[in-house]
């Protein structure tokens, strides 16, 4: 029995955690927050998750019902999402989707698939520790230092560690430091995002079924993306420049009533109000691109995620990748009949591809986000509209294809790519 350690107990890595124990291996996961089971998050952690509105979509889906976890309970961790709201000079434009193989995207309250996946993976004899922070790795040896609770220190050995431990991983930074020849990029968008949340959702007119977005007429200062979450509240995400009159470090009243009034004047002054105060206090957050020459280090530990391949949220795609990075390594084990020295290589051989596929995609979606022109939307229904007669010839809609398909991301970036040939005056989505 492979005796493996996961660093980093999110979702990416309880869901790796599900699929090792189906297969009897003995799997400790290293995580340093408190257990959600018995204690939820504290109320700044409640806050931040519920504000950032995270989307799971058919890849996302395959890959959790594919770990044996039933379609029904999945389903009651979020809301279907029908459809998506463009306000375009305070007029929406509604962009209705479609399922195609029964799967509609969800609305996902993090938490509550969290909660979900750590009851599952203790019921195959998972072993949680929590409240334990990583200190140091040791990829030779397969040791994990931590610091608990209590503050004493322990050391952790296994067969085989995992590392799903986010964008600043520390067993990433431990093949950064101890790997020849180990490439490893991190670079910044110009925009950051803050979060804001309002109560009482449908009395403002929002749906729950719907994800909103905002800016597209803003000539690339701004970049809005909004949600309803589990209590009913709507929580936005407000991307603007780190610096500027109008940016994430504007502190002046008169600016900020003037920003809100103009994108959110549909909502009643006390409202506007309450989202200005929220901006001035809340912390900014940076969106990340992380990139690394390989996901793993012989055949002793592996990268899956963020700790593998952070990137920005403007496709929707980064929890999406993890989860499919935990059943792509789980197909690699079957086939190999668990050699982790011919697994770990072929995971990166496969993924890496993936993960650059999609963060190229990220940043060529931030740049139409960014810089959107006034025919966008007539772009996207010529899009549509060819596709549907010209099925044979013309590139699919890829805002389908990422909200309703499991395609490769090497595959829609190159339908991407043939879609920006086909219309020479810019991107289509």
């Amino acid at each position: 029995m492979h005796e493996t350690i996961i660093v980093g107990g999110g979702l990416a890595g309880s869901l790796t955690a599900i699929y090792l124990a189906r297969r009897g291996y003995d799997v400790r996961v290293l995580e340093k927050r408190s257990d959600p089971l018995r204690s939820p998050s504290p109320a700044h952690e409640r806050t931040s998750s519920r504000a950032i509105g995270v989307s799971m979509n058919v890849r996302g889906m395959k890959a959790v019902l594919r770990a044996g976890i039933p379609a029904q309970e999945l389903a009651r961790c979020g809301e279907p999402i029908t459809g998506m709201a463009f306000c375009v000079g305070g007029k929406y434009k509604i962009r209705k989707l479609t399922p195609l193989e029964d799967l509609s995207p969800l609305s996902l309250n993090r938490l509550a698939f969290q909660q979900l996946l750590n009851q599952h993976a203790a019921l195959l004899g998972v072993k949680f520790h929590f409240d334990c922070k990583c200190i140091n790795v040791d990829l030779e040896k397969k040791s994990v230092l931590v610091q608990e609770g209590d503050g004493g220190f322990r050391h952790h050995r296994g067969d085989l560690i995992i590392g799903a431990d986010g964008a600043h991983s520390a067993v990433r930074q431990s093949m950064q430091s101890g790997l020849r020849r180990f490439e490893f990029k991190q670079t910044f968008f110009r925009h950051g995002y803050k979060t804001l949340v309002l109560p009482n959702a449908a009395e403002l007119g929002y749906r729950k079924d719907f994800l909103y977005f905002f800016g597209m007429d803003s000539k690339g200062l701004f970049a809005g993306r909004a949600a309803t979450i589990p209590d009913g509240s709507i929580s936005f995400a407000i991307c603007l420049p780190y610096q500027g009159a109008l940016s994430l470090a504007t502190q002046d009243g008169a600016t900020l009533r003037a920003f809100f009034n103009h994108y959110f004047g549909g909502l009643p002054p006390g409202r506007r109000q309450e989202m200005l105060d929220q901006f001035v206090t809340q912390p900014s957050n940076d969106l990340v691109n992380v990139r690394a020459s390989t996901f793993h280090h012989r055949g002793n530990a592996l990268l899956l995620g963020d700790a593998a391949h952070a990137t920005a949220p403007f496709l929707g795609q980064g929890m999406n990748m993890a989860l499919e990075d935990a059943s792509v390594f789980a197909t690699l084990l079957d086939q190999h009949a668990h050699d982790l020295d011919t697994v770990l290589p072929e995971f990166t051989r496969q993924r890496k591809v993936q993960a650059d596929a999609m963060q190229d995609m990220s940043i060529a979606n931030y740049e139409v986000l960014s810089h959107p022109s006034v025919i966008f939307f007539l772009r996207a229904q010529y899009a549509r509209y060819m596709h549907k007669k010209f099925p044979s010839l013309y590139p699919p809609d890829m805002a389908e294809k990422l909200y309703f398909d499991s395609v490769p991301y090497d595959e829609l970036r190159r339908l991407q790519r043939k879609q920006n040939v086909w219309y020479r005056l810019g991107r289509m989505n």
